[in-house]
């Protein structure tokens, strides 16, 4: 009886290990053929000279807060500037000497008819009082925010430095390692239930 519980409970076991692993190979197969297709489909606009279709940016800075805060990651997404419509939020490339042509993300507070200069955007960030003093024009838009993931630029800045590379291929590594030194205990042990059991030792 005691025996029939222990192989049930190795059985749940065995199940819940599978399912646990199948799920993040899963996981990580998507998450690696979505960077997979988000390399190509920039370098393939590149060489056409055609601004990427997809973009991930990482915000250093509070002026988006509560909304998008310091080391979220953006999704944006390049769009036809001529929906773009008041509240949202974009991703622009600064011509402001002082940000020397850094991504900023801010938010579409007003849509200008300029005489000389066609349709600007006036934009401000959610935590600042006023609204930027420069004027956004469509072709320095990037895109259109999507959606965030929070905190992944802290990952990003992480792998980005000596330790974190080290930690991303020390891990994997140690897992495998692990892994390996399971499978061999339990393939001795399964070895000395055999030699138990065979008609040679008695």
């Amino acid at each position: 009886m005691e025996e029939d519980k222990s192989i049930k409970r190795k059985r749940i076991w065995k199940t819940i290990t599978k399912t646990i692993s199948y799920t993040i190979i899963i996981i990580l197969m998507i998450i690696a053929s979505f960077f997979i297709f988000y390399v190509i489909s920039g370098k393939l606009a590149e060489k056409q000279g055609k601004t990427p279709p997809f973009g991930l940016y990482t915000i250093i800075s509070p002026s988006m807060t509560p909304n998008i805060k310091v080391y979220d990651v953006v999704f944006v997404k390049k769009v036809d500037t001529n929906n773009l419509k008041v509240n949202d939020v974009i991703t622009f490339y600064s011509t402001n000497a002082f940000f020397g042509g850094t991504p900023i993300t801010h938010r579409i507070v007003e849509i200008l008819d300029v005489p000389e200069s066609g349709t600007m955007y006036r934009v401000k960030g959610d935590a600042n009082e006023d609204a930027d003093e420069e004027k956004v024009l469509p072709s320095n838009v990037i895109g259109k925010v999507l959606f965030r993931i929070p905190n992944l630029g802290k990952l990003q800045f992480f792998l980005a430095s000596k330790t974190g590379w080290l930690v991303a291929i020390l891990i994997p590594a140690v897992v495998i390692l692990i892994y390996d030194i399971y499978k061999l205990i339990k393939l001795i042990m399964v070895k000395k239930k055999l030699d138990k059991y065979s008609p040679n030792s008695i």
